[in-house]
């Protein structure tokens, strides 16, 4: 398995990946749903990329945001912050290869140039990009690979590729993924939807909702193979001053010390950045305090706009 590209290795027989990077999509052909969503309607559709089907939503009209979701969960950990974002924007969401509803990658893959094709597909030329996690590290790779592409970067508990893991960090997600040895897909669920770092105290409805969807995904996430993925080389940790784009670090004061690491260093080499702490937050401060996400986002896309 893998948390944040830290590989877990299970039993032979039962070796898993399970991954908190955000890999992305792309596309030469739609099935639904194409261009523009128009003002308050949703459209969805399935993206044919090199033998396997990406399924993404888009909603509203205006500015473009793209929003990438973590490594746990897909898509729908953007729910709370969907609907308020479609008011004002042209908002794309996805499940990236290998989760919720799109098909597994089946060869090697660019997740950087996936972005580009499935935004070049929907007509947007350029966007805010809104990542969690590890989507967060593909953000800023694709920040890098197509600055032209980026209006501004909105990072949620970031990690950052080319940067490393403490021992600390790893057995953490050992413990977590351990019951997956034995195909224990609940007990898996129910070690990260209680884990004191992805959610900061009780919130409950932010538990469950990570519980639910770990349990209706654990067979793709064990079947998840990250080594098809084509990273940056060299990595974006070497090359932060390359982005020029305005960027806003939003990470919890609850979440894991590494996270925390990669936060500061992305703040330190992206010139002229933002780091704000979130209090009483965790990691996925998506879930634990939308409201907040939306307000911040919403100033961020503004002010973005007007440069």
């Amino acid at each position: 398995m893998m948390l944040f590209d830290v590989t877990v290795e299970l039993a032979p027989t039962k070796r898993a990946v399970m991954v908190v990077t955000a890999a992305l999509f792309a596309g030469v052909a739609v099935r639904a749903g194409s261009g523009n969503a128009g003002a308050g309607k949703q459209s969805s559709g399935h993206l044919d990329v090199t033998g396997s089907k990406i399924y993404y939503e888009q909603k509203g009209s205006g500015p473009a945001i793209v929003l990438l979701h973590d490594g746990l969960l897909d898509a729908v950990s953007w729910d709370e912050v969907w609907q308020p974002l479609a008011a004002k924007y042209h908002v794309i969401r996805y499940d990236r290869r290998g989760y919720g509803r799109s098909d597994p990658a089946t060869s090697s893959f660019s997740p950087t140039e996936d972005l580009a094709k499935l935004l070049t597909h929907l007509k947007v030329e350029h966007a805010v990009i809104v990542g969690s996690s590890s989507g967060a590290a593909l953000a800023i790779d694709f920040a890098v690979a197509h600055p032209e592409m980026v209006d501004g970067l909105f990072l949620i508990g970031p990690v950052l590729h080319g940067m490393e893991y403490s021992a600390e960090f790893r057995e953490r997600a050992n413990r977590n993924n351990e019951p997956m040895e034995r195909d224990d897909v609940r007990a898996m669920a129910r070690n990260w939807s209680q884990d004191k770092f992805l959610i900061a105290g009780t919130n409950e409805k932010a538990r469950r909702k990570i519980y639910e969807e770990l349990v209706a995904n654990a067979e793709k996430l064990k079947k998840y193979d990250a080594g098809l993925e084509e990273k940056l080389s060299p990595p974006a940790s070497e090359r932060l001053a390359e982005i020029k784009a305005p960027t806003l670090i939003l990470i919890g004061e609850g979440d894991a010390a590494d996270v925390q690491v990669h936060s500061r260093a992305i703040n330190a080499g992206i010139l002229g950045s933002e780091q704000i702490v979130v209090k009483q937050a965790g990691h996925l401060i998506q879930l634990e305090k939308p409201e907040e996400v939306v307000k911040r986002l919403e100033d961020f896309a503004d002010r973005a706009g007007r440069k």
